[in-house]
C-alpha cells in the first residue's frame, strides 16, 4: 500500500530530512502489509489527534506491553506513518505498537504538543486493554523532535494526573536521537537552535520548562538514551547532560551511540537485528 492520504506539510528542516522522509515512508508502507493495524483512531477533537494501533501478535491470553511512539519532523512536520516502520519487529516480540500524531509548530506552542503527547496517552490507559495489551505496562519514545514530547510527557507530573494517567504506568522512556536539553543559550541567526525557540516557544523563558533535563527527579522512569554518532551536536550534548542528571540522582539510565547520521538510526529501527530495536525489545519483555 502507499499512504495517499496525507496532509500537505510545508518543506522539512533541514533539507536532507527529505531523503528521510521519503525512505521511511517507502519503508513504512511495505511493513503495514505484515502486520494488523488499525488506523487514524481519533484520540481527540482535531483531525491531528489520531493514533493508529498494532496489536501484538503473541498474546495467549496474556496482555502485551505497549510501546507509544511519535514521530519526528522538528516540530513543524512529519505523520505517524514515518514510523510503521517499526511495527513488524516489535509486534513479532510481543509488544503492541501505538503511533501518534499531534499538532504541529509553529501554529501550535510546546504545551499544546505536550498536552497532545498526554491526551493520547491517556487514551492508551483507557482503551488498550480491548486491543490484548496491558495499559500498565508503557513504554513512551520518539524520533528527534518526538522523543523530546513524549520524554516530556512522561516527565511531567501534574500534566500526568491531569489526564488520569498513573505515573507507574509508564516503565520506561526511550528517545531516539532527541533534543533533550533545549535551553540552547547560544542561538546564532539561522540556525536550528534559533529556530527551536522561535517555532516552539512563545518565549524565551520557557526553555527550561520545556527542556526534558530539566523535569528529571526521583520518580523518572528508567531511561534509554540513544544518539547517533554523527548526531546533530545539540542532541549529543543534551542526552550527554541528561545521562550526567541521571546518573547524578541514581536513576537508571542507559546509553547506545549508534551508527550514522540523525536520521539512520531511524530508518534501522525497522530492522529486528539493529541494535538499538534489539536493545528495546529487551527492555520491555524484561
Amino acid at each position: 500500500m502507499s499512504f495517499t492520504n496525507l496532509a500537505p506539510q510545508p518543506p522539512l528542516y533541514p533539507a536532507e530530512a527529505e531523503d528521510y522522509a521519503r525512505a521511511a515512508l517507502a519503508l513504512s508502507a511495505a511493513a503495514v502489509q505484515r502486520c494488523e493495524r488499525i488506523a487514524d483512531i481519533q484520540y481527540g477533537d482535531t483531525a491531528a489527534h489520531k493514533l493508529d494501533v498494532y496489536p501484538s501478535r503473541k498474546q495467549a491470553g496474556q496482555p502485551s506491553p505497549i510501546l507509544v511512539f511519535a514521530h519526528g519532523g522538528a516540530w513543524t512536520n512529519g505523520y505517524k506513518e514515518w514510523v510503521a516502520l517499526m511495527a513488524p519487529a516489535l509486534v513479532a516480540a510481543g509488544i503492541t505498537f501505538v503511533s501518534i500524531s499531534y499538532r504541529l509548530a509553529p501554529d501550535f506552542k510546546w504545551q499544546a504538543l505536550l498536552d497532545d503527547c498526554h491526551a493520547a496517552l491517556s487514551w492508551v490507559v483507557r482503551n488498550i486493554h480491548e486491543y490484548g495489551a496491558d495499559p500498565a505496562r508503557i513504554a513512551v519514545g520518539g524520533h528527534s523532535a518526538g522523543g523530546h514530547l513524549m520524554t516530556l510527557a512522561a516527565l511531567s507530573a501534574q500534566g500526568l494526573h491531569r489526564h488520569g494517567i498513573p505515573a507507574s504506568s509508564i516503565v520506561a522512556c526511550l528517545p531516539l536521537c532527541a533534543p533533550l536539553d533545549i535551553r540552547y543559550p547560544e542561538r546564532t541567526p539561522g540556525s536550528g537552535e534559533e529556530r527551536t525557540h522561535q517555532n516552539l516557544l512563545d518565549d524565551v523563558a520557557e526553555a527550561e520548562s520545556a527542556s526534558p533535563v530539566c523535569r528529571v527527579d526521583q520518580d523518572t522512569p528508567p531511561m534509554l538514551l540513544a544518539y547517533a554518532r554523527e548526531d546533530l551536536p545539540r542532541i549529543i550534548k543534551g542526552n550527554q547532560t541528561m545521562e550526567a542528571e541521571l546518573r547524578r540522582l541514581g536513576r537508571p539510565v542507559e546509553t547506545m551511540v549508534l551508527a550514522g547520521d540523525h536520521f539512520a538510526p531511524a530508518i534501522a529501527a525497522g530492522q529486528a537485528d539493529s541494535p538499538w530495536m534489539k536493545r528495546l525489545i529487551q527492555i520491555m519483555q524484561g
